[in-house]
């Protein structure tokens, strides 16, 4: 370091040095397997030699070029580069799968293109091919991080609803719905949180769909006779009150967020009957309220102000049930379905001015889920590799021997700084002396 360099200068020179010695490494170990697979008895029993071309594949440390042999099948017209197959880079591959994993996992929180932008150094990737390794990806089932050891027994378990809007590119909206089940708040550092929270969200036709995911989740990680009380907290919407048709032992809680709200529109241009109305509310005295309504009707000036008035008050007659089980049951607690769903879906997908496709939102819903309920990169790139190993179809590719790899990479890598110049240079450095101990 000379004088005028910083801690964040070195940091970025020596980002700059690892990633071109990862490029070299990376090409040297494909032409190293090249090499051995060239040497196998088995290859020379079953494949011949065509020729040798050149690829290039985009990695965590950038675009790494290599060569490799083309081999052709001595008993059918089958072509095969046998070191691709060998490593499991796909015929038409062009980003590495551990980066594929990366790019979907930026994704998540960041805009396709600032994703291609920033993911690999010096390098840019297209927007639309940061939304093709998420359409490549596939719907991930909200179940995918569900792994109950043993069932839990509890008395009381909560579910919070809620759904956004979201801008499509056809001028229409999506609605992504968003539930998560939860045991209640407990304290964490001085801040209320959800105990054990699990997250399920995507576009829905059938309301059923996501109950029976959320039924089975439930069986699958409690002790359901030992459940006293399930409670379904939402804004009312109907596609939540479904949800009280599926599940045995819930009652409905009526979201304060929105019965504030339409409070709110009923009582906008009479503010004084605004405590009136929330007394009746907290007293649960329906005359009270009825005659609350009829005096807002009776004040208001414009057609258009009583038929809010009366929106509102067929809102709080409809979920009445909701609004006594949150005031009689003591186990009830509050709903924050309305900030959920502005962390997990929001934030993402209707906060910004964007266009999206259906298939869109609810990949990109999902995977905010997924990430909400603990999903990391490494199990975005298990995912992805799981989804390739399916795809390949069972193709017989030559066997390479033991023995015959371990005598030729013992070759291969004898003089290695003859084939690394990133080593090569002559300048014994800590970082020479690091990688030739590896090598």
């Amino acid at each position: 370091m000379s004088d005028k360099e910083d801690i964040s200068d070195f940091i970025n020179t020596l980002r700059k040095d690892f990633d071109e010695l990862g490029k070299e490494l990376c090409k040297y170990i494909i032409e190293v397997i090249d090499e051995v697979i060239k040497e196998s008895p088995e290859r020379k029993k079953n494949w011949k030699i065509v020729r040798k071309k050149k690829r290039k594949l985009i990695t965590e440390f950038g675009e790494v070029e290599f060569e490799r042999r083309y081999y052709k099948s001595k008993f059918n017209k089958e072509y095969e580069h046998l070191a691709d197959k060998k490593l499991g880079i796909d015929k038409y591959q062009r980003i590495d799968t551990g980066l594929e994993a990366k790019i979907v996992d930026l994704s998540i929180d960041k805009s396709y293109a600032k994703v291609g932008e920033e993911v690999v150094n010096n390098l840019t990737i297209t927007g639309q091919t940061v939304m093709n390794k998420i359409r490549k990806l596939g719907k991930i089932e909200n179940d995918k991080l569900s792994n109950p050891k043993a069932k839990r027994k509890i008395d009381y378990l909560y579910i919070e609803a809620d759904e956004d809007h979201v801008s499509l590119q056809n001028g229409k909206n999506a609605v992504p719905r968003l539930v998560y089940v939860h045991e209640g708040i407990i304290k964490e550092n001085g801040r209320n949180k959800l105990k054990n929270s699990y997250s399920f969200s995507g576009m829905y036709n059938k309301s059923e769909d996501l109950w029976l995911e959320i039924m089975d989740y439930i069986e699958d990680n409690y002790d359901f006779d030992s459940i006293k009380q399930i409670y379904i907290a939402g804004d009312g919407a109907l596609w939540i009150k479904e949800g009280l048709k599926w599940l045995p032992k819930s009652k409905q809680i009526l979201d304060r967020y929105h019965l504030n709200k339409y409070v709110l529109k009923a009582t906008g241009h009479a503010q004084k009957l605004r405590f009136d109305l929330w007394q009746g509310i907290n007293n649960l005295d329906k005359v009270q309220i009825k005659e609350i309504f009829s005096e807002l009707i009776s004040q208001a000036e414009k057609e258009s102000k009583k038929k809010a008035i009366r929106q509102s008050r067929s809102y709080i007659y409809n979920n009445w049930a909701g609004i006594v089980n949150y005031y009689k049951d003591e186990n009830a607690i509050g709903c924050s379905a309305e900030g959920h769903v502005s962390h997990i879906l929001s934030d993402r997908l209707s906060s910004r001015p964007m266009g999206w496709s259906e298939v869109g939102v609810d990949q990109m819903a999902r995977l905010r889920s997924f990430k909400f309920n603990g999903g990391t990169e490494y199990e975005l790139k298990e995912i992805i590799l799981e989804k390739a190993r399916k795809e390949q179809k069972e193709e017989k590719i030559v066997e390479i021997e033991s023995k015959v790899v371990k005598n030729n990479l013992k070759k291969k890598f004898a003089e290695p700084s003859n084939n690394i110049p990133s080593i090569n240079k002559g300048v014994r450095t800590r970082l020479f002396k690091a990688v030739k101990s590896l090598l």
